[in-house]
């Protein structure tokens, strides 16, 4: 059974406004593509060969679920000018509706194409479910680094909540390590300044990895502000955090900097490779704790799971 993921305040009203951009053909052909669609054309379409028609721009409608939804003006521009000069070399990729056409992939140049001042585009038309668009706007806006990591995170959460998916399904799907797809998820637990920082891109996914592993939200926020405002590398922002947490208190003959260090290493390394959350402590004698943290039943669930498989 799938599991819910608890979502910080405020993150669950930005799935509502998801946008896309283009798809990758040879993920179409090879793993999505129904060949056998039998769409109507209507009047407005001209067949160009290879399957491609052109459609009138007013007849596409944008999938309100596709997860693309920061498009930088720059970049439109300069791809409506070579839009103007070259035209459309590679096709939108499109599924009948009865009152037009419905975007799947070819949202950026379907804008530019707007801006562009061009009637018509060329389109492929398919036919595909809404599980197997939203799988594909998902791996062409990952392949290509067209997501932030919010919108990626959005993107795993909405697949895993619309269809009932594990984990471990939507990483099979998409050909990633669970544990890739639990790190974005977590930072879907930052606090609402915190993510507005990752959207515009004053913050990196590094940076929201390691946020999402502090508890206080007062105290998450300002920390990520220092970060912001100083230009701080993952790094530093966990030198910071350590200095933050320290008990201004903490006897210096009580500690073991070696041993913290190599327990921070440990820490990293036991993250990255399985997307949960650990936290370490160390005494000047060499002992310790290691500890896997989970805030509710459903991270638990997805912990019992993968340590009943390895």
């Amino acid at each position: 059974m799938a599991q819910k993921l608890a979502l910080g305040k405020g993150i669950a009203s930005l799935i509502q406004s998801q946008n896309n951009s283009v798809i990758n053909e040879a993920v179409l052909r090879n793993n999505l593509i129904d060949n056998n669609s039998n769409s109507v054309i209507s009047h407005n379409v001209l067949p160009t060969g290879n399957g491609e028609i052109l459609v009138n721009l007013s007849e596409i409608k944008v999938n309100p679920n596709q997860p693309r939804k920061i498009f930088k003006e720059k970049d439109l521009e300069e791809l409506s000018n070579s839009i103007r000069e070259n035209g459309i070399i590679q096709p939108l990729i499109v599924v009948k509706k009865d009152d037009g056409y419905e975007l799947i992939a070819g949202e950026r140049r379907l804008r530019a194409a707007r801006l562009a001042e061009i009637e018509q585009v060329p389109v492929v038309v398919k036919t595909v479910t809404d599980k197997d668009k939203m799988i594909m706007s998902i791996i062409e806006n990952v392949q290509r680094a067209d997501l932030n990591c919010v919108e990626e995170a959005l993107a795993y959460f909405q697949l895993m909540d619309d269809f009932k998916l594990t984990q471990e399904e939507v990483a099979k799907k998409l050909g990633k390590e669970r544990s890739s797809i639990a790190n974005y998820l977590r930072i879907l637990k930052l606090p609402r300044e915190v993510i507005d920082m990752l959207q515009r891109e004053q913050l990196s996914f590094g940076h929201a990895k390691i946020l999402a592993a502090m508890k206080e939200i007062d105290k998450t926020v300002r920390v990520a502000n220092i970060c912001a405002s100083k230009n701080l590398s993952v790094r530093e922002l966990e030198e910071l955090i350590k200095k933050v947490n320290r008990p201004e208190k903490l006897k210096e003959e009580n500690r073991n900097p070696f041993l913290e260090e190599k327990a921070d290493q440990l820490r990293q390394q036991l993250e990255k490779k399985t997307g949960f959350h650990f936290a370490v402590t160390t005494k000047k004698n060499g002992a310790g704790q290691l500890v896997i943290k989970f805030s509710n039943e459903a991270e638990f669930n997805d912990i019992y799971q993968y340590m009943m498989k390895h």
